[in-house]
C-alpha cells in the first residue's frame, strides 16, 4: 500500500519522513530461518540521503536495535499496520552491491541457507577507521611475458579470450610447475589490460606465495590487496574497500574473497579447489569453488581453477570446464619417477609388514647425496593409537573407554581424551599386558630415520609447527598431509608412508583426498627425482599419481560415486538431529512437496540422541526439494518446534 509522507507512525517520536521513496527494504542480521525476508521500514527525512541500496543501517527489531542492509528504496509497501522509522545510517558505503546481493541469494538458495548468514561472510565487519583511508588510484600494470604457459595445450586461447572480455572456463593440472608464478603471469595479462580479478587461495601462505609472484614480475604494490579472514578487523575492512572502490585491479585472498565486489570483474581463479579449507565451516556451509563457478555464470566472466590436482565436483562440470595442461607425453616427462614399494611384500624376522620397506631407504639413501627428501606421514604425534601386543585390540583408557597414546618414547600410555595415564594397563580381551604402536606418528617417524641416516638433519612438519620452507642442501622432513614445505629446486625424493591407511579411513572423500594430497606432495619434488609410494599398485589412486593423471582419477571417482548415488553426479542432503526432530521436518517438507524424485536413507546413530539421515535426488529436481527443506526448517523455526536440524547440502565429509 502506498505510504503517504507526514502521516503519524508507530516510532518514538513523531519525525517528517523521507517525501521520495520512504520505504525501505531491509534484510536484518539474524540467523533464524523464519526471519529470512526483507522487512520494510520508514525512511526519515533526516536520513533520506544517506539511506541508499547497500548501505549498512540499524533498525528497531523486536524491540531491540538490529543491524542490516537497505536492499532497496520504494513509494510501496504490502506492510498493513504502520511502519517504524530506520534508527540511523551505520555506514554510508554501499557496500552491497546488487551483484553480491543476487550472488548471496543463490548461494543461501542452493546451501539451503539464509540470506544474512551469507552476507555474513561476503561483507566484513564495518570499520570506521578504515573507512576514512583513501586510497590512490592504481598504477598501471607492466606487460609480462607469460612463457611458462607456452607448453600448455590450450593456454593461448585462454590468455586471449581472457583478455578480450569473453568468459572462457577451464581447469588447469600444472603437475611440478609453480602454480603462483602461472596465476601471475595470468592475472597480470589481464590487469594490463585494465580487466579486474579475484584470485582465491586455500590458505595465508598460498596467498602470499602469489603475490610475492605478482610483484617479482613488476606488479605495483597499489595494483594489489589482500582479502583474508585471520587479518585484523581493521585490515581486513581497509583491503576489502580497496577492491570496492576500484583502488585495486587484483584481489588475492582466502576463501571469502570470492564474494569481493569488483567494477567489471573479469576473471575468478581458484587455486587447489579440491582444498578442505575452501569449504565454510559454518551454515550454509558453502565453498569458495562453487561459490565461483556460481557468480562466474551469473556475471559472465571467465573462470580457471587451477592446480597439481582437481576436484571430482570440478571435473564433474567438463566440458563446460575446458582441460588446459601439458600433453600426457610432455606431463609424464616433467614428472618424478613414482613406485609403489608394496609391488613385492616386505616383512620383518616374525612376519609383520614393514612400515618403511627397503626400496623406501634405497632411494633415500641416493637422493640425500643431492638434496633434501620428503617423508609424508599419515598422522602428527609419536604413537597416537596403542594396540594390545598379543590380539592386537585397540588399547583403551581404563576411566574413560578413550583411545591410548604416547607422546614420547619414555612416557606412558595417556588418554587421548581424559589425559589420564595408564601405569598397568592390561588388555580387557586377552588380558595381557604389552603394548604396540597401532599407528606411528610424525614424531616417531622421525625419531627411527635420525637413527637410519646418522648425520643427515632431520625436522618435522605438522600441526602448529609447520615448516614454509627450506633451502637445498641435504636433509630429511618428516611432514603430515598440508605440511610439506617448499625447496627451491624441489625434493630430490619423497617417500608417502601409511599410504594403505590413507586410503582407507571411512570417509566418501577419502580416495580424493588422499589422491590430491599426493599430487600435492610429488609436485614439490624435482622432474629428475623420484617417489615411492607404500601402498598397494593397483589402487586407482595410486596409479593415478605413477602415471600424472589428475583428470583420469577424478572421472574414475565421479563414476564410482554415481553408482552409490553420491556426489557430485547427485545432490545429497544430509539431516542430523534427533530422530523425532528429523521425523518432524520430513513431514513438514512432505506436506508441500512431494519427496518421491528423492532417496531418503538412514537412520545412522552418529552421536548421543543423534542420527543422521541422507537423501539423494538428480540436480535436475534438486532446486524444488531444497527449497522445500529450506522452508521446512523455516516453519520449524517460527513454530518453535523441537530443536533445530542440522541440514547440509553436499557436505565435504559423511
Amino acid at each position: 500500500m502506498s505510504l503517504v509522507p507526514g502521516r503519524k507512525k508507530r516510532t518514538k517520536a513523531d519525525v517528517p519522513m523521507a517525501s521520495v521513496d520512504p520505504i525501505a527494504h531491509i534484510v536484518i542480521d539474524s540467523p533464524l530461518p523464519h526471519l529470512d525476508h526483507q522487512f520494510d521500514y520508514a525512511i526519515p527525512e533526516k536520513l533520506s540521503d544517506a539511506i541508499k541500496p547497500g548501505v549498512r543501517v540499524r533498525v528497531r527489531f523486536a524491540g531491540k536495535l538490529t543491524d542490516g542492509f537497505v536492499v532497496a528504496r520504494s513509494s510501496v509497501t504490502e506492510h498493513q499496520g504502520t511502519l517504524l522509522a530506520v534508527a540511523s545510517v551505520v555506514s554510508p558505503e554501499p557496500v552491497l552491491t546488487p551483484e553480491i546481493l543476487e550472488l548471496a541469494r543463490t548461494v543461501a538458495s542452493r546451501w539451503a541457507g539464509t540470506l544474512s548468514d551469507v552476507l555474513r561472510s561476503a561483507i566484513p565487519h564495518r570499520h570506521a577507521r578504515a573507512e576514512a583511508v583513501i586510497d590512490d588510484e592504481p598504477e598501471a600494470c607492466p606487460v609480462v611475458n607469460t612463457s611458462s604457459w607456452t607448453p600448455y595445450v590450450g593456454s593461448a586461447a585462454l590468455i586471449k579470450r581472457s583478455v578480450d572480455g569473453e568468459s572462457p572456463r577451464a581447469i588447469v593440472t600444472t603437475g611440478t610447475d609453480d602454480g603462483a608464478n602461472l596465476i601471475a603471469e595470468y592475472v597480470l595479462t589481464l590487469a594490463h589490460a585494465q580487466k579486474f580479478v579475484i584470485v582465491v587461495a586455500p590458505d595465508r601462505t598460498s596467498v602470499e606465495a602469489v603475490y610475492v609472484a605478482m610483484t617479482n614480475l613488476g606488479a605495483p604494490s597499489s595494483l594489489l590487496t589482500t582479502v583474508m579472514a585471520d587479518d585484523g578487523p581493521e585490515k581486513r575492512y581497509r583491503h576489502w574497500l580497496r577492491a570496492f572502490r576500484g583502488n585495486a585491479r587484483i584481489v588475492i585472498g582466502t576463501r571469502s574473497a570470492v564474494f569481493t565486489p569488483m567494477h567489471e570483474l573479469a576473471a575468478i581463479v581458484v587455486w587447489d579447489d579440491w582444498n578442505s579449507t575452501l569449504y565454510d565451516p559454518q551454515a550454509p556451509y558453502w565453498n569458495a569453488r562453487d561459490v565461483a563457478v556460481l557468480r562466474s555464470q551469473q556475471q559472465n566472466t571467465a573462470l580457471v581453477l587451477i592446480g597439481s590436482a582437481v576436484s571430482t565436483d570440478a571435473v564433474a562440470l567438463m566440458p563446460w570446464l575446458a582441460h588446459v595442461g601439458r600433453s600426457k607425453d610432455d606431463a609424464r616427462q616433467h614428472w618424478p619417477r613414482v613406485r609403489s614399494a608394496l609391488d613385492d611384500t616386505y616383512r620383518d624376522t616374525v612376519g609383520k609388514p614393514v612400515r618403511i620397506p627397503p626400496l623406501a631407504f634405497q632411494v633415500a639413501s641416493k637422493a640425500l647425496q643431492k638434496g633434501p627428501v620428503i617423508f609424508l606421514t599419515a598422522r602428527a604425534g609419536y604413537m597416537p593409537r596403542l594396540a594390545c601386543d598379543t590380539c592386537r585390540t585397540v588399547a583403551a583408557c581404563s576411566q574413560c573407554a578413550g583411545p591410548l597414546m604416547t607422546s614420547r618414547r619414555s612416557t606412558l600410555p595417556t588418554c587421548f581424551y581424559c589425559g589420564h595415564q595408564e601405569s598397568a594397563w592390561s588388555c580387557s580381551r586377552c588380558h595381557a599386558t604389552a603394548l604396540r604402536a597401532n599407528q606411528i606418528g610424525s614424531e616417531r617417524t622421525a625419531e627411527e630415520l635420525g637413527r637410519a641416516f646418522p648425520g643427515i638433519p632431520v625436522r618435522s612438519s605438522s600441526g602448529d609447527r609447520i615448516v614454509r620452507h627450506i633451502d637445498a642442501r641435504p636433509a630429511i622432513i618428516v611432514a603430515t598431509p598440508g605440511a610439506v614445505p617448499t625447496v627451491d629446486g624441489g625434493f630430490a625424493a619423497a617417500v608417502i608412508l601409511d599410504g594403505n591407511a590413507m586410503l582407507a579411513r571411512p570417509d566418501l572423500r577419502a580416495s580424493e583426498e588422499t589422491f590430491t594430497k599426493w599430487m600435492e606432495t610429488v609436485a614439490q619434488v624435482s622432474p629428475s627425482g623420484e617417489v615411492v609410494i607404500v601402498a598397494d599398485s593397483d589402487h586407482p589412486a595410486v596409479q593415478g599419481v605413477i602415471r600424472n593423471d589428475p583428470i583420469g582419477f577424478a572421472v574414475r571417482e565421479n563414476e564410482s560415486r554415481a553408482q552409490v548415488l553420491l556426489p557430485p553426479e547427485v545432490r545429497l542432503i544430509a539431516l542430523t538431529g534427533s530422530q523425532s526432530d528429523i521425523d518432524d521436518l520430513l513431514e513438514t517438507v512432505k506436506a508441500s512437496h512431494t519427496l518421491d524424485a528423492a532417496q531418503v536413507r538412514g537412520p545412522v546413530p552418529v552421536a548421543q540422541g543423534q542420527v543422521r539421515y541422507l537423501v539423494t535426488c538428480s540436480k535436475v529436481e534438486a532446486a524444488p526439494i531444497v527449497a522445500a527443506f529450506k522452508a521446512a526448517t523455516a516453519i520449524r523455526s517460527a513454530k518453535h518446534r523441537g530443536e533445530p536440524v542440522n541440514v547440509k547440502v553436499d557436505p565435504r565429509d559423511i
